[in-house]
């Protein structure tokens, strides 16, 4: 049996981490090891963690981020495999067993997920609303990022050869990293949903105007000469379409109205026959009125993985 070694990635996580460690020890796989890195938290994460004892190993660091977080937990990790979780997420019991036996084959891979939490009624799959797709995805990897790190499991050589998480980023510091890996190797996927990826408002208050300069900034370099996508110049509007679209639902949704409308321009510039765009707009107007933002609606919930 392989050892998986797991990363968690923890900044003042008090409220959920108890939900996402115990997920890990009640895997069916067994064979695996978990690295919690505290990221400078404040509130009683390191407390809690110190609660499971040696079932766990924990280590500390200033706040740095969850990119730098995961690539301290990594450079510890002694598995052949690295699979990441975030702190408030969950993983449903097999897995660890389905991914390693569905996608054995697979130096990188991902699953379907369930999304849940307070802002939707029950739980909703994510391959129901979204295509997601294995392969070669890099074309599609291009316009949106819509793999969740929550699902992933990598080779640990090749995570280290690709010398992991791009720590500069603010947020969205998976994406380039799924991208570079992902223009070398093929992506495998288990349609099972054996992850459940928590949706809150919080998630996406933290993201609004924060999410967007990396957003382009990851396609400028994605497209430009050198980058893994200058074989797709065709593709860049695309990608910018949907980075302003995942903007302006981020910003909606946080009660950003003005950064919401702005967002939805710079998308109708690009594409304005858009329909979701329009859509997006209407509702960024209606903020200032005092009409509350719902938008937890089916084709929207994809767009809490792009960050």
């Amino acid at each position: 049996m392989a050892l998986v070694s797991v990363i968690i990635p923890a900044y003042n996580a008090a409220q959920y981490i108890r939900d996402t460690i115990d997920s890990v020890l009640n895997q069916s796989y067994s064979n695996f090891e978990i690295i919690v890195v505290n990221d400078g938290s404040t509130d009683e994460t390191a407390q809690i963690l110190n609660e499971y004892g040696d079932k766990l190993r924990v280590v500390h660091q200033n706040n740095k981020g969850s990119a730098a977080a995961c690539n301290y937990g990594a450079a510890l990790a002694q598995g052949e495999w690295i699979a990441f979780l975030d702190a408030d997420d969950i993983w449903l019991p097999d897995k660890l067993m389905l991914q390693l036996k569905h996608c054995k084959d697979s130096s990188i891979s991902h699953t379907d997920s369930f999304c849940f939490g307070e802002s939707i009624s029950g739980e909703v799959q994510r391959g129901s609303i979204t295509h997601l797709v294995e392969g070669q995805v890099l074309k599609q990897l291009l316009v949106t990022n819509f793999i969740s790190k929550s699902t992933v499991m990598i080779q640990r050589a090749i995570f280290n050869q690709y010398k992991g998480f791009d720590e500069t980023y603010l947020s969205v510091e998976d994406w380039p990293f799924w991208l570079r890996v992902c223009a070398n190797h093929s992506l495998g996927y288990l349609p099972e949903p054996v992850v459940r990826y928590r949706v809150h408002r919080q998630s996406a208050t933290m993201k609004t105007r924060r999410t967007l300069p990396d957003h382009l900034r990851i396609i400028s370099e994605a497209f430009n000469n050198g980058g893994v996508g200058q074989s797709f110049p065709e593709l860049r509007r695309q990608a910018l379409v949907s980075s302003y679209q995942i903007n302006c639902h981020y910003a909606a949704e946080a009660g950003d109205w003005t950064f919401a409308l702005y967002c939805a321009l710079r998308a109708l510039r690009f594409e304005p026959t858009a329909i979701r765009t329009w859509k997006n707009l209407a509702k960024s107007t209606l903020i200032p009125l005092g009409i509350p933002y719902s938008n937890f609606s089916l084709e929207n919930l994809s767009d809490h993985y792009a960050g």
